[in-house]
């Protein structure tokens, strides 16, 4: 009994080095007001955090994500989730409110921060392709930072350059730290990444209170918590639908079991972020915009609106194909 719940116990240290990259992705990558939170409301977005890493990681594995098109509608839910129980702006200015920060940020962030939890999680050294990915993204980064405050559907503080190449420092390294001194963990198949009806209950219990927190001080709209729960419903249906169509290795595959974190490696891709990052925010604008946060926001904007559907087609489509073969 007590070794059951010793590898119960182990299996959430790999969960909370994935809460920390998640953490840092959609607070100071999104740049969600991070400056703005007591220590005690940091506590409380550990915990949720946490929650919404357990619930993530269990949900690769029970609905077989291993390919772009279920990783994307799987980003999709997460991001719902997060622009709902967290900065609350999914409904805020209908429909450009769903639209960048929900089905577009934080999707993104979900999947860079899955992308960094594979190269932690690995131990594999990192190599030209993760170089030039953390050049692309770092200034993407950088142009957001600089230019999102002014566009913000809610008041952003505006935000030094030092301060945010500082703070993203210390978090990225601070993942990895965390990610080197966590105990080895007992995952060595996919289903070790499932949670228990007790582990759960526990997870979605964290989110029902942040709900519950959001509804009492109206910081969540019912017409919005409707919007969110109709898509996030449809994605997972999608999911599920799908699942025994889906075959090969999941994005977890990489990181079963979970690895000592090539520390190194990671300090090669988090350098040239931050560097393309104080690019990004140095190139030139005037006033409340600039050529390349016009692009970025445009392509954002156009993404958001374009995925959901695109994706989900896609989806049918191959299970279509697909189980029109098996039946010829």
């Amino acid at each position: 009994m007590r070794e059951a719940v010793g590898e119960r116990r182990s299996g959430w240290g790999a969960r909370l080095s994935f809460a920390a990259v998640l953490l840092v992705c959609s607070e100071w990558i999104v740049w969600q007001t991070p400056t703005r939170f007591s220590a005690l409301e940091w506590a409380a977005l550990a915990a949720l955090y946490l929650a919404f890493a357990a619930i993530m990681l269990d949900l690769v594995v029970r609905l077989n994500v291993g390919e772009v098109f279920s990783l994307f509608l799987l980003a999709g839910i997460y991001g719902l989730l997060n622009a709902t129980l967290i900065s609350h702006v999914t409904a805020h200015d209908l429909p450009i409110s769903l639209i960048v920060r929900p089905l577009s940020m934080q999707p993104l962030a979900f999947m860079v921060a899955l992308a960094a939890f594979r190269i932690l999680a690995s131990g594999r050294a990192t190599g030209p392709l993760d170089f030039v990915a953390a050049l692309g993204i770092g200034l993407v980064w950088g142009v957001w930072v600089r230019w999102f405050p002014e566009v913000s559907d809610e008041p952003i503080p505006a935000v030094k350059i030092a301060t945010a190449l500082v703070a993203l420092a210390v978090g990225l390294i601070g993942c990895g730290a965390i990610r080197y001194a966590v105990p080895r963990a007992d995952i060595f198949r996919h289903e070790d990444w499932l949670l228990t009806p007790v582990e759960w209950a526990l997870s979605g219990g964290v989110t029902l209170v942040a709900l519950a927190v959001g509804l009492a001080q109206r910081d969540i709209t019912r017409p919005g918590l409707g919007i969110v729960v109709a898509l996030s419903s449809f994605m997972a249906a999608v999911l599920y639908a799908t699942v025994t169509l889906r075959r090969g290795a999941l994005f977890l595959t990489a990181v079963t079991p979970p690895r000592r974190p090539n520390l190194v490696g990671w300090l090669v891709v988090v350098a040239p972020f931050l560097i393309a990052g104080w690019v990004g925010y140095s190139l030139p604008g005037s006033g409340s915009h600039s050529t390349q946060s016009d692009l970025l926001f445009g392509a954002l904007t156009g993404f958001g609106v374009v995925w959901p559907p695109a994706v989900s087609t896609m989806i049918g489509v191959k299970a279509f194909v697909q189980l029109a073969r098996e039946g010829m």
